[in-house]
C-alpha cells in the first residue's frame, strides 16, 4: 500500500548518505542517483568516503567520468569525518547543490563500520540516509536494515539488482518489517536504470502481472529525448543556413 515518496532535497546543499554492505551495489547506485538528479536539473557531487579501499574511490571516479558528474576524492587513510567535511566545502565552492556520499562497505556490519558511519553522519548532517540492499537478499534484508537503523536511522531504501532473478521480495521485507520506505529500484547496469519505487507496481511484478505504468513512462521519456534531439538538429540547420 501507500505511494512512492520524494527525496527531501530542500537544503541549499542537500546531502544524501548511502549506506549498505559490500557487494550490495552501493557505488553503482550512487552514480545512478547522481545521473538521475542531474537530469532533473540538480548539480550533484559524488564523494567516496571509504578510507581503506582506494579501489572504491577509483570505481566511483570512473563512473562519475562516464556520466559527466564530478567526483571528490581524498588521499587514502583520510578520516571519514574529514572526507565528509572537505566534500561539503568543495561542493559549496563549485556551486553544486547535492552531495552524494558513498560510505564504506563491509561484508558484515561490524563495530568499526558503525563507528565510521556515526562519524560520517555527524560530519555531513545528511537529511536523506538511504540504505542500499541487494534485491536478492530476501528475508535477510530485515536483519541488515535493523543493523543500520541503530546508527544512521535510514530515511529510505534503494533496491539494487532487481533486474535479476529476485522480483522484489526484499521490498516487502524492508517496507513491511522495518518501516523503512523503499524509494528507488536499480533495474539494470545503465546509468538511467534507476526507477522510482511504487508499491502497487512492484506488487504487480511480483505477481507476474506486468507493469504498464513504468513502461509508459519509459516510452514517454524516450519520446521527449528524441524531440529534444530533433530540436537541436533543426536549430543547427537554421544557424548554418
Amino acid at each position: 500500500g501507500g505511494s512512492g515518496r520524494e527525496l527531501d532535497l530542500r537544503e541549499r546543499l542537500a546531502t544524501i548518505l548511502l549506506v549498505g554492505l559490500q557487494g550490495a551495489g552501493k557505488t553503482t547506485t550512487a552514480a545512478k542517483l547522481a545521473y538521475r538528479l542531474a537530469r532533473e536539473g540538480r548539480r550533484p557531487l559524488l564523494v567516496s568516503a571509504d578510507p581503506r579501499r582506494p579501489a572504491a574511490a577509483e570505481q566511483l571516479a570512473a563512473l562519475g567520468a562516464s556520466i559527466d558528474i564530478p567526483v571528490h576524492r581524498e588521499p587514502a587513510g583520510t578520516a571519514v569525518a574529514e572526507i565528509g567535511r572537505r566534500a561539503r566545502e568543495a561542493a559549496r565552492r563549485r556551486g553544486l547543490d547535492v552531495l552524494i556520499v558513498d560510505s564504506s562497505g563491509r561484508t558484515t556490519l561490524d563495530d568499526e563500520l558503525l563507528v565510521e558511519l556515526r562519524e560520517l553522519r555527524e560530519a555531513t548532517q545528511p537529511r536523506e540516509r538511504l540504505l542500499v540492499l541487494d534485491a536478492a537478499t530476501g528475508q535477510q534484508a530485515l536483519r541488515v536494515a535493523e543493523g543500520f537503523r541503530s546508527v544512521v536511522d535510514p530515511t529510505g531504501a534503494i533496491l539494487a539488482k532487481i533486474d535479476g532473478d529476485a522480483r522484489g521480495g526484499a521490498a516487502l521485507t524492508v517496507a513491511g518489517g522495518s518501516g523503512i520506505p523503499v524509494v528507488f529500484m536499480g533495474t539494470g547496469e545503465r546509468p538511467e536504470a534507476l526507477e522510482r519505487f511504487y508499491p502497487d507496481r512492484i506488487a504487480r511484478r511480483i505477481l507476474d502481472l506486468g507493469d504498464l505504468a513504468t513502461l509508459n513512462e519509459l516510452v514517454a521519456e524516450h519520446a521527449a529525448q528524441r524531440d529534444r534531439k530533433s530540436t537541436r538538429l533543426n536549430s543547427s540547420h537554421v544557424a548554418l543556413s
